[in-house]
């Protein structure tokens, strides 16, 4: 029997913020407004069936993917170094990208291996929180593994949102959070509780890989790559250090909420 996907089911089930990544059942089938929303918020549909396998659709058909890359097969990748293509690859190099394979020293797999436990810790907290915490984590998981995407392929990263908050919407609220949140800022204490340590640990996860990939991509004579990434895991931080506060306050505002406060200029408004 086939999964019915309704504009409303996706609604109730995910937080359908812009660009962000989300997995149905294969036997999925989708009614056109949820198609409309799909395509509204630039979505990223994965389909997963029960042996984990995915699957992305086009022209009305399913293909099989890689989780990361979304490419539909491996291809042969050639060593940064010599240029010669590897056809079995050594325990000392890995790859790259799709087509290069580099040594395991290689400052840019630091960032990767950063980045791959900033997401650990962000799947595993997604266990441990509630419904309102956890539609954070599930976006802040889902821009993680889209920072990943971007890097391995060498692509621009898209505008990306958090609970339907921009990047400029987290970085007015975590730096003035007595203004637009009512509570002023954290200092790591044990007196905040379980939650919000949990939540810290993943914050500096994430700064840490913003500080790995700064290393990486900022040269000695400050011309930066990939600001898009490096911006991106700063409003990253900012988004979990707004969700301490909520944890701590147990308020849950909506985005659209936020916002008004942030147009009026006070938690107030």
């Amino acid at each position: 029997m086939s999964t019915f996907i309704t504009e409303d089911w996706l609604r109730a089930n995910h937080t359908l913020s812009e660009g962000s990544e989300i997995r149905l059942p294969v036997d999925s089938r989708m009614t056109p407004s949820a198609r409309e929303l799909i395509d509204a918020r630039h979505l990223l549909v994965k389909f997963q069936d029960d042996e984990g396998r995915l699957f992305v659709e086009e022209q009305e058909q399913l293909l099989p993917v890689h989780g990361l890359t979304s490419e539909p097969a491996a291809q042969v990748a050639h060593c940064e170094l010599c240029k010669q293509h590897v056809q079995e690859k050594p325990d000392t190099l890995t790859h790259l990208n799709a087509q290069v394979m580099v040594a395991k020293n290689d400052p840019r797999l630091a960032f990767r291996a950063s980045l791959d436990s900033s997401i650990a810790t962000a799947v595993w907290l997604q266990t441990e929180f509630d419904k309102s915490a956890a539609l954070w984590l599930a976006d802040i998981r889902s821009l993680l593994g889209n920072i990943m995407r971007a890097d391995a392929l060498e692509k621009a990263l898209p505008e990306q949102q958090i609970v339907g908050l921009s990047a400029d919407d987290l970085h007015r609220l975590s730096h003035q959070p007595l203004k637009y949140l009512g509570h002023d800022h954290l200092v790591p204490d044990a007196a905040h509780g379980r939650d919000v340590a949990l939540l810290n640990l993943l914050r500096t996860s994430i700064r840490e890989s913003e500080i790995c990939a700064a290393q990486v991509f900022i040269g000695v004579d400050y011309h930066v790559q990939k600001a898009d990434l490096l911006q991106a895991l700063n409003r990253l931080s900012s988004a979990i250090y707004v969700l301490m506060i909520l944890c701590l306050k147990k308020e849950w505002p909506d985005a659209k909420t936020l916002q008004r406060r942030l147009a009026g200029g006070t938690h107030a408004a």
